[in-house]
């Protein structure tokens, strides 16, 4: 089977590894620009296509845990979308000559989703540590029990946003945390303001969604990563913690 069979239509490129051939499409994956491709061997007159793992992988590679209930979110959205993602780790679909391009498509079309999927579970190891030493602060400077961890608002678009702490004053106050390295990539602040957009969306007359920054890490960035989210959310430096926990517990 030649190269021109499979992409005559796709325009991807085309690489024989022995009897297997390389497809690489020019879509990426998120985070990190790797190219999405697919493997395609003939199998007893068929066609296996599979992403060899590829997707999962790459998640890895970013730092992402691949839990059980993960691994099921992402098979069960790719069988919704037509393909399959076997107990391997591989997204996987069968082909004839004829439908073959339209498989492989198919098969880099599930690891693009998946890898969406993903953004919103890529938390950095600082990012973690991060929002641990601010809710260790909240824990010791505001009254007992005022404190609410890992609740959930529903946004304009009907999902469920994450509230990593919640101050219950009488009109409840949304925490969040971002850290960002100086130089360091933005898009877990480019997540978390889709989240804050889609909060204030579904009720903008309140005004209490707050983000606590990261101040050091992110140094002389502090006055763009302000900007990103002042009109969402108050930004709270944590840098100057002492000078804004009062107004936080009112």
């Amino acid at each position: 089977m030649m190269c021109s069979t499979v992409i005559s239509q796709l325009g991807f490129e085309c690489h024989p590894i022995g009897e297997t051939m390389r497809i690489i499409s020019p879509f990426t994956y998120c985070d990190d620009g790797e190219h999405v491709g697919a493997f395609v061997r003939e199998v007893n007159g068929r066609f296996l296509i599979s992403d060899r793992c590829d997707a999962l992988m790459n998640m890895e590679a970013r730092g992402i845990s691949i839990t059980k209930r993960r691994f099921e979110e992402i098979r069960s959205l790719l069988h919704r979308e037509g393909t399959e993602l076997n107990d391997r780790g591989e997204i996987i679909g069968w082909a004839t000559e004829s439908n073959i391009g339209n498989v492989t498509a198919d098969i880099i079309r599930a690891g693009i989703l998946a890898s969406t999927l993903s953004v919103d579970w890529h938390q950095p190891v600082h990012a973690e540590r991060f929002e641990s030493v601010v809710i260790d602060f909240l824990y010791h400077s505001l009254p007992k029990g005022m404190l609410q961890l890992k609740d959930s608002v529903t946004g304009m678009s009907g999902h469920q946003i994450p509230i990593p702490v919640t101050v219950k004053t009488t009109d409840p106050k949304y925490v969040f945390t971002s850290s960002v390295k100086h130089g360091g990539s933005w898009n877990s602040a480019y997540s978390l303001l889709g989240k804050l957009i889609d909060l204030k969306n579904a009720n903008d007359t309140l005004n209490n969604r707050f983000v606590i920054v990261d101040s050091e890490a992110i140094g002389e960035q502090m006055q763009q990563l302000s900007l990103l989210f002042h009109e969402s959310s108050h930004v709270l430096p944590f840098s100057k913690r002492e000078s804004w926990i009062k107004r936080l517990a009112a």
